[in-house]
């Protein structure tokens, strides 16, 4: 039978044991909690998934339908969903194709109203945090055709003189056309992308009645409009009489008409031909281009001596020869050389359709391909070419058609 003194023993070193143990355990079990923390660490995702969008911008303005590309990737644990929301809610998609990994998504904006909406894209992946990832596009819809207004008075024009019409629109454009006398022609901006002009010449000899008019404009998102309007072109009283003698030299330059053919082909290349045809080269009013006397206005009716009957087509103004010639206005040189019926010439382009034209000169002094500036010095006046006497045939033309030179004059054509 054990003594006291032995129980004693026995009890401590048990104490000790379970002591040594419980520490062991303790480590041991922290040794599997850690373990298996590590594990989870390793085996728990924190990566949200990598989203790519296209086919939207933040900022833009659309129109219609919009198709999203989206490419989404996640290889571990893998995507659990994407969607698409506008203004908070989620969209009812139409799932056009995946290809390649990439997801085509789209809606239609004409059932929203015009204005700002904030499109999302979130992309969640299977992890037990599920991770997301989510991108935000603030755009405009613009689903409504921009309005057109004219002001009554651009809807009346004389024979022989510059339609101008100022067309305003309620938002921005992409670009403006009108079509009259089954031609189109283009519209460009003044001072904004809202303010529109189209400049059109009309024959001295055209009709004067209604015509239609037809205005067509495409906003920035392919919206049209197009408006009819009647424009009424007024009977101009032109002078009419005036005999011309032309020495028999002189008949033979106006009777040529193969050369007097070749004259028009160069003088028409010239007004169509300019390196800034879109931008508006001139500024304000033109100035007369030389000193001297009006001989003959634009639009009167001669007669020559070759049996020709006539509207003159420009203005004649006399003075000596070697007078001083310069620009009417600021463009740049298409045509300077010698013409058969014209004499020795100089075209400057104006761009948008303007030109005009300085003939029977004596000497040149600009070339083709020059910019010249209102006033400069171009050449000097002469007899050159089918005349009577030393002058200066001045002409003005839009859009390919001969125009009275003096309403220039007269008119800063920036505004109505």
């Amino acid at each position: 039978m054990p003594t006291r003194q032995e129980e004693n023993s026995f009890l401590t070193f048990l104490q000790t044991a379970i002591k040594r143990w419980r520490y062991r355990i303790f480590l041991i079990g922290v040794g599997i909690v850690g373990s298996g923390l590590c594990v989870f660490l390793i085996l728990t995702d924190f990566t949200p998934p990598t989203l790519e969008i296209t086919g939207i911008e933040n900022g833009k303005t659309y129109r219609g339908r919009v198709t999203l590309d989206i490419s989404v990737a996640d290889t571990n644990p893998g995507l659990a969903s994407l969607v698409l929301e506008l203004d908070g809610a989620p969209l009812p998609l139409a799932l056009d194709d995946v290809k390649d990994g990439h997801t085509f998504r789209s809606f239609d904006t004409t059932s929203l109203a015009d204005g700002n909406h904030v499109v999302s894209v979130i992309a969640t992946d299977k992890s037990i945090f599920r991770n997301r990832s989510r991108r935000f596009f603030e755009i405009l819809v613009d689903n409504t055709s921009p309005r057109i207004d004219i002001p009554p008075e651009c809807l009346r024009v004389g024979q022989g003189k510059t339609l101008s019409l100022f067309i305003q629109v309620d938002e921005p454009a992409a670009y403006m056309k009108a079509r009259l006398f089954d031609r189109n022609f283009d519209c460009y901006p003044v001072a904004s992308d809202t303010y529109f002009r189209c400049l059109i010449g009309i024959g001295v000899t055209h009709p004067a009645k209604t015509y239609p008019l037809t205005l067509k404009v495409v906003d920035l998102v392919g919206n049209a409009s197009e408006e009819t309007y009647k424009l009424e072109v007024k009977r101009t009283k032109f002078q009419r009489g005036g005999y011309i003698a032309l020495p028999l030299a002189k008949r033979r330059i106006m009777t040529n008409k193969a050369k007097s053919r070749a004259d028009n082909l160069k003088r028409g290349v010239a007004y169509t031909q300019s390196t800034s045809a879109d931008t508006q080269l001139w500024n304000g009013k033109f100035i007369e281009p030389a000193e001297g006397r009006l001989t003959s206005s634009f639009g009167k009716y001669r007669e020559y001596n070759t049996g020709v009957r006539r509207h003159h087509l420009g203005i004649d103004i006399a003075n000596a020869v070697g007078t001083p010639i310069y620009a009417g206005n600021s463009g740049i040189v298409t045509l300077a050389g010698r013409l058969h019926l014209y004499g020795k010439s100089v075209v400057i382009n104006h761009g948008q359709g303007v030109s005009s034209s300085y003939n029977h000169l004596s000497k040149i002094r600009v070339a083709p391909k020059q910019r010249v500036e209102k006033g400069q010095l171009i050449g000097l006046m002469g007899a050159t070419g089918q005349v009577t006497g030393s002058h200066l045939h001045w002409g003005m033309v839009v859009n390919g058609v001969a125009v009275d030179p003096e309403e220039w004059t007269e008119r800063d054509f920036a505004s109505p």
